[in-house]
């Protein structure tokens, strides 16, 4: 059976909205005075972009539910081998800003990583036509985004690496689920036309690089 969703809100209105939402973000995290807050908020704050973002998924049905749960359960896990081993990723530790953990491993980690893979599939379902590319540059969408997020999840407080910046194995990890992640979209002809994950996918990056540029400024 499938659910077809009309949205309430153009998807049209959302860069400006995501704009002035991680503008106040990045006032919070550059301000001393409200750093603390910022962390607080963080986990809370992604529930929130993933949820709005998800109430744009135009077509469910229990192949898509059920790829997008493998997808939060099986990056859980992930994650958690993760930690647990200190290899598959590189020796990394969860900080405070993302909330309740299981296992040193956060909750909303699965989330997270299911909203990545969903944004990239956005953007590359709308520019790509050909499968093996949406495939390949889907996954390198995802490591891209790690890069940049890897210079400012230290001082954001959600990971750090025992190495400082992580290893090699960390993004070789993240390219082969991408891989896997996007190759399951394409055989089970999942797409995604969702421009508000893609605008927040954009957006998101440019935050992160923000930061970064802030850290070596202020």
């Amino acid at each position: 059976m499938e659910l077809n969703k009309t949205s309430l809100v153009s998807g049209e209105a959302f860069p400006g909205l995501f704009i002035r939402f991680y503008l106040v973000g990045f006032l919070l995290f550059v301000l001393p005075w409200t750093r603390g807050l910022f962390v607080s908020v963080t986990a809370l704050s992604l529930l929130l972009v993933i949820g709005v973002i998800f109430a744009y998924q135009q077509e469910w049905n229990s192949r898509i539910t059920g790829w997008f749960l493998f997808i939060v359960f099986s990056s859980f896990f992930l994650e958690m081998a993760g930690i647990a081993s200190g290899e598959i990723f590189g020796p990394y530790r969860y900080g405070e800003a993302l909330g309740w953990k299981v296992k040193g491993t956060p909750l909303i980690i699965g989330l997270n990583w299911l909203f990545l893979v969903y944004a990239s599939r956005a953007i590359v379902c709308h520019w790509i036509t050909v499968p093996l590319g949406r495939i390949l540059i889907g996954a390198f969408l995802m490591v891209g985004y790690d890069l940049v997020m890897e210079v400012v999840a230290p001082s954001m407080r959600m990971w750090q690496f025992d190495t400082g910046y992580p290893p090699p194995a960390n993004f070789f990890t993240w390219l082969i689920a991408g891989l896997i992640y996007h190759t399951g979209f394409e055989l089970l002809h999942i797409r995604v036309e969702n421009a508000p994950a893609r605008w927040l996918f954009v957006i998101q990056g440019l935050f992160f690089i923000a930061i970064t540029v802030s850290a070596l400024v202020i």
